[in-house]
């Protein structure tokens, strides 16, 4: 694998896709779905044998949130000052104070609000009693569902059920669907469901860091993808009803599109964008991902910058602080915001996953040129 040979990349800035501060609050690493792509453990994407946190401990983790994105944002010119909070797990609905949780959310950020704006979203599969979910709806601004192709048909019609509820509510609704290539008929299938309800879908690769076969694409499958992102939103399902099955390959680190969707600009080359950046190994750069993320784990209580980066300013893989002693991260922070020296991350990573859109450069010099246009001040 090959270091990238760009020299920059950012992402395109767009008013209706905006770029945000993602507060990534990974709430609790129960699920009630098993799927085969998704790794057990408390480093992977769900492990039941976990505790739900407590409510006391959730509320101190949204008030540290706060705090520290404020800090970010103090330097962020206006056009920039969005904060999104992605309530996820596991399967962060089935927390039994949930409702609670988001509640207090919203109250907590009223003395913010003169400041910057909030978008509180959930990352979800959905599969939630409807009594349950329709007591959630009113404190969720954007839902992103999350479909699976393993679910069973019952799982499917309350994930449908809900979506549609959530739209209806007036709530803004995305459909993440992940191309199972074992199940990729069914994928398809579901993208025309969303058509046919005027649901907004985005379809995703698999991370397939494990490289498990059963997990690679066809050549077949992999033109989809291609023409996808040379369409943009076009999904040529009439073309992909008749694939077949050949010549896998595992995409991941080809190169990978943003989880939100984003375009990008390669080289400072501002009259062509591209959804997809092909080679996304970004080894040695310096990155800013740090301003534009963060990640809390809250069932260990590990602050990170990003949950698939996971650099910190040592430039190791590893916290850069936690929940047990969240002053001195503030203090850190606001240090270095207040100074002529903001921190950066340099990538120690062989595969760059979330995390990709945010502004990077092969060098330091230049990611601190590319930088200026979204900071108050020159860095």
């Amino acid at each position: 694998m090959t270091v990238n040979s760009a020299e920059t990349l950012e992402p395109v800035i767009d008013p209706a896709n905006r770029i945000s501060f993602l507060l990534d609050w990974e709430l609790t690493m129960k699920c009630n779905l098993d799927c085969d792509y998704c790794a057990i453990g408390i480093y992977g994407g769900h492990d039941n044998s976990t505790r739900h946190p407590l409510l006391s401990e959730c509320i101190k983790t949204i008030e540290f949130m706060y705090k520290y994105v404020d800090l970010y944002m103090s330097n962020k010119i206006n056009g920039l000052k969005y904060v999104i909070l992605n309530v996820y797990g596991g399967e962060s609905l089935h927390h039994p104070d949930i409702v609670k949780i988001l509640k207090i959310s919203k109250e907590k950020y009223l003395d913010y609000k003169s400041k910057w704006h909030l978008t509180v979203t959930t990352t979800t599969n959905g599969i939630i009693s409807n009594k349950k979910f329709d007591s959630i709806i009113p404190f969720i601004d954007e839902f992103t569902f999350s479909y699976h192709s393993q679910n069973t048909l019952k799982q499917k019609e309350q994930f449908k059920r809900n979506i549609l509820s959530a739209k209806n509510y007036g709530a803004r609704v995305k459909c993440v669907v992940l191309k199972h290539p074992k199940y990729f008929k069914d994928t398809i299938n579901f993208i025309e469901w969303c058509e046919k309800n005027n649901v907004k879908y985005l379809p995703r690769q698999l991370d397939n860091i494990e490289d498990k076969k059963e997990l690679n694409y066809s050549e077949k499958q992999i033109m989809w993808f291609d023409n996808l992102y040379k369409l943009k939103n076009s999904t040529e399902i009439k073309n992909l009803k008749k694939f077949s099955d050949d010549n896998k390959i595992n995409l991941t680190g080809v190169g990978r599109a943003c989880c939100g969707g984003r375009s990008f600009f390669i080289n400072k080359n501002y009259k062509n964008k591209t959804n997809y950046v092909q080679n996304n190994n970004f080894e040695g750069w310096s990155c800013s991902v740090n301003h534009f993320f963060v990640y809390i784990k809250q069932v260990n209580g590990e602050i990170y910058t990003n949950k698939d980066c996971k650099v910190n300013f040592n430039n190791e893989v590893g916290p850069i602080g936690n929940l047990n002693n969240t002053e001195e991260l503030l203090n850190f922070t606001k240090k270095f915001l207040e100074s002529d020296s903001m921190p950066f991350i340099q990538c120690v990573k062989k595969l760059c996953l979330c995390g990709i859109c945010s502004p990077k450069a092969k060098n330091l010099p230049l990611l601190k040129d590319i930088i200026k246009k979204y900071t108050k001040k020159d860095t």
